[in-house]
């Protein structure tokens, strides 16, 4: 074996991203707001750069007067105060004003609180709870117990099944045979395996249905119930809408923000004997000219992904067709001549405001999946609506497995295998056959 050292040159191509092609790329995945933010930002760090703010030019003028008025001649004015909704400790908080407490069992009952998720489950165990704070686990069945007996029914369960068993002994009407059921046989009823239940408690199977719907009406999650977090509103970064046989495309930051140079500072500076002045400035401006390119290529391309989007798709943004076509984002990216992941960046996290209302941009995307004939494709939006279309007229005494949605999609001229069909019905929510399973 012959080991020799030296230097040695050596070619090597190597693709270097300067910082302004960074934030290029990264501009493109803004939303709307975030872009704004984002020159905000920079406003705050470059003297040079004016810019002009207008956040709520999404909001109708026309819908606020109008709520203005309304709320006037009403009278009522705390339509203007800013709503705080309970968050889900608060709330329990306060039910606990009315009990009588010691110290020690305030003192657990809070520290369990803190410990509920968003559902409201609890999320520590007694024991370790009683270790951390130093008190008998007697205090701590007794704090569990309490907090097990404020609203909603439910809350403080470790576990689904405590959740559901809490919630039917709320309910005085709650058949006893029902309770018996979730707290010795839950797994075989919950995954519809009711033959031993009915032999071992002398049930029969149609009144196991009915329990079973009984407990399907219940609240799996009751600390969700008590949000802690005000309604978040979708603001569309694309507006799009057809007047006289023409399609208008409107990027929405336009009118979030107007970007200026304030032209009469920079020559005042520029005119400055220091260089080091002079070589901020020219930088601080080279950086408005990139910030002002960037945007507006940014727009240019989210403008063509969505004329070619329009082109492919526009029946179904006129709402004449329930359907997408196929169409992948490398479909729309060859049409507009930039690379795939350049339209995904655009896609991401983007709503656009259209015809048929406001709607993801990566929903309009779609794969498909081949037709008995194979000269075409269908969309896998389509199939899974047939899917669901088909699962609906089923009977429910005898639902139709996978398979046989296989073999009945074949006979509409679809063809998928039966994995891509769990698949799909996995995404719709739908459960299983032995699930969807009715006895009455």
């Amino acid at each position: 074996m012959n080991i020799e050292y030296g230097m040695f040159q050596q070619q090597a191509l190597k693709l270097n991203m300067s910082q302004e092609l960074v934030q290029a790329i990264s501009l493109l995945q803004y939303t709307s707001m975030e872009l704004a933010g984002f020159v905000e930002q920079i406003a705050t760090e470059n003297p040079l750069l004016e810019v002009e703010m207008n956040y709520y030019s999404t909001f109708s003028q026309k819908s606020l007067k109008k709520r203005k008025k309304q709320s006037a001649s009403a009278g009522n004015f705390e339509a203007f105060i800013p709503d705080h909704l309970p968050n889900l400790s608060n709330y329990l908080q306060d039910q606990l004003l009315t009990k009588n407490l010691s110290s020690a069992e305030k003192n657990y009952v809070t520290f369990l609180i803190n410990n509920l998720n968003d559902n409201g489950y609890l999320e520590i165990d007694i024991d370790e709870a009683s270790r951390i704070l130093n008190l008998p686990r007697e205090i701590g069945e007794k704090a569990l117990n309490i907090i097990q007996s404020l609203e909603p029914a439910g809350i403080g369960a470790r576990n689904l099944q405590e959740c559901i068993i809490l919630q039917l002994r709320r309910n005085e009407n709650a058949d006893p045979r029902l309770i018996e059921i979730v707290e010795h046989y839950f797994d075989d009823f919950a995954y519809k395996k009711w033959k031993k239940i009915k032999k071992e408690l002398n049930i029969s199977l149609n009144e196991i249905q009915r329990l079973f719907d009984l407990v399907q009406t219940l609240e799996p999650r009751p600390g969700a119930l008590i949000s802690n977090e005000r309604t978040e509103y979708v603001i569309p970064d694309i507006i799009i809408e057809k007047k006289e046989d023409i399609w208008h495309i409107h990027v929405a930051e336009d009118s979030y923000f107007h970007i200026n140079i304030n032209e009469g500072y920079y020559h005042e500076l520029m005119q400055q004997p220091e260089p080091m002045v002079k070589s901020y400035v020219k930088e601080k401006y080279q950086q408005i000219q990139w910030l002002k390119q960037s945007i507006e290529q940014r727009k240019t391309t989210m403008i063509n992904m969505m004329r070619a989007i329009i082109e492919m798709q526009e029946p179904y943004l006129l709402g004449s067709k329930k359907e997408l076509k196929p169409m992948t984002m490398n479909n729309v990216a060859e049409k507009i001549g930039v690379h795939e992941s350049t339209i995904s960046r655009i896609a991401k996290n983007k709503y656009a405001r259209t015809p048929i209302g406001t709607i993801p941009l990566r929903k309009l995307f779609t794969t498909g999946a081949k037709t008995a004939t194979g000269n075409d494709t269908i969309s896998t939006e389509q199939v899974k609506n047939e899917i669901r279309d088909m699962i609906d007229q089923e009977n429910k005494k005898s639902p139709y497995s996978d398979q046989e949605i296989v073999k009945l999609l074949e006979k509409k001229g679809i063809r998928v295998s039966r994995r891509t069909v769990t698949k799909y019905r996995e995404q719709l929510k739908i459960p299983s056959s032995i699930k969807r399973k009715r006895y009455n």
